[in-house]
């Protein structure tokens, strides 16, 4: 899950509401927000509340979008709308009176309370293991590429994946002392290993190991080419989430390879999934970066089955792995404007 940005801005452009005389556009790093005519021109400071940000009535009441807030039990979530036709994500507000020694890039969440919001937990946590073996890595805190739009550089080659609206998982084996260890989990801890093949089958962290391609892979790079620490990360889904990709069972696809701690770049990545038949996330797009060809990707349909379902959005990251300061490990979401704005994100959950 990406962190919260609830920080001083800088409004890079400001552009006329298609459907109302008293509105605005206003563009703030990748979001747009709708505005009050007049209110904001380019260049002006703010503070920006990015969807899925949470705060107290009190607030949402000064700022007058209680309304168009959802009340839970975090407090009042901040959301996406259309308004007159346009889509507009987050909140614009003012800076503070007592402002004076802010400055673009202040990180404002404090001053104000504001929280992120957190989807209900999927599944039961029961099957949760104590202890977490420091070689089992947890895998990249895939930041918002709206939240950071100049990360990746205008021209660099990327990959752009689909994003499937599943639950992460990671397996791993560990070679110490000459003995193996295998472990499958969720994004935070191991799991229990299921008793029987049959409940593995079912179990949302085990089920890669069931498939051969995936036991294949691993076996392979562990045994045969004896590296200590083999760990794959990806995606169940189907009888996951909300998005089931006309499934009622569960499926799995590959999206990170990563060898004695270090991160397969994607075209070797692709070669050993491929030798072995694992399947891996679709591919929407592979070229030069552009943000706009990348908002227009992160809509449509689903690559992933033969189904009329919406994408939820995109993953992007260059070709060759490379780290930022900002971010570290640069891999970066796109989520759909069709899919924020659709019902589903009401019913996304989360997980442990």
């Amino acid at each position: 899950m990406s962190t919260l940005q609830v920080k001083v801005r800088e409004i890079k452009e400001i552009k006329s509401h298609s459907n109302a005389d008293r509105l605005e556009l206003a563009t703030v790093e990748g979001w747009q927000c709708v505005v009050p005519k007049g209110r904001y021109d380019a260049g002006d400071m703010v503070v920006y509340f990015p969807p899925d940000t949470v705060l107290s009535q009190e607030w949402t009441d000064k700022f007058g979008v209680t309304n168009y807030c959802q009340k839970t039990d975090q407090g009042m979530r901040i959301r996406q709308a259309r308004l007159r036709g346009e889509p507009s994500f987050g909140l614009v507000v003012d800076m503070p009176d007592m402002s004076g020694d802010w400055v673009v890039g202040f990180d404002a969440a404090e001053f104000y309370g504001a929280k992120k919001y957190e989807p209900p937990v999927l599944g039961k946590s029961g099957d949760i293991l104590g202890n977490n073996h420091a070689l089992f890595d947890k895998f990249t805190e895939i930041e918002n590429l709206r939240n950071f739009p100049d990360i990746l550089i205008p021209g660099e080659e990327v990959i752009c994946t689909e994003k499937i609206h599943g639950t992460q998982v990671r397996g791993c084996y560990i070679r110490e002392g000459g003995r193996s260890s295998l472990f499958w989990g969720s994004k935070n801890h191991p799991r229990k290993k299921p008793e029987t093949e049959e409940e593995m089958k079912s179990n949302f962290y085990w089920y890669p190991w069931t498939l051969a391609p995936v036991r294949s892979l691993m076996t392979s790079l562990h045994i045969l080419k004896n590296y200590n620490v083999v760990q794959v990360i990806g995606e169940t889904y189907g009888r996951v989430q909300s998005l089931r990709y006309g499934l009622n069972s569960l499926a799995f696809r590959l999206f990170a390879l990563k060898l004695d701690g270090k991160y397969i770049d994607f075209d070797e990545r692709m070669e050993i999934c491929n030798r072995h038949g694992v399947s891996c996330v679709p591919v929407i797009y592979r070229g030069p970066f552009d943000i706009e060809k990348i908002k227009e990707i992160s809509n449509g349909n689903t690559l992933v089955a033969d189904v009329e379902q919406i994408r939820e959005g995109v993953v992007v990251q260059p070709v060759v792995e490379r780290t930022d300061p900002r971010v570290g490990r640069v891999i970066l979401k796109y989520v759909g404007d069709d899919y924020l704005l659709s019902k589903n994100p009401d019913k996304d959950t989360t997980d442990a």
